[in-house]
């Protein structure tokens, strides 16, 4: 794989991982039901989505920038 494409694979995955965590926090809160219910666990499972995808696309960029580097 050469640099871009590993970026694009690496930013798609963490837009990925967002999405299903948003779903689950929308799914956990019965958001979709009509009604909102404040469940504790929904927001720790959106908190990590976020997390984990800005960690991502945190070190893609670090990655790139080592790369560039060489």
């Amino acid at each position: 794989m050469n640099h871009k494409s590993t970026k694009q694979f690496i930013q798609a995955a963490a837009l990925m991982v967002l999405l299903i965590c948003l779903y689950s926090y929308l799914i956990g809160n019965r958001v979709f039901r009509g009604h909102f219910e404040n469940d504790a666990i929904s927001w720790y499972i959106l908190a990590k989505g976020i997390f984990c995808s800005v960690t991502l696309v945190v070190l893609a960029e670090l990655l790139d920038l080592v790369r560039r580097k060489k």
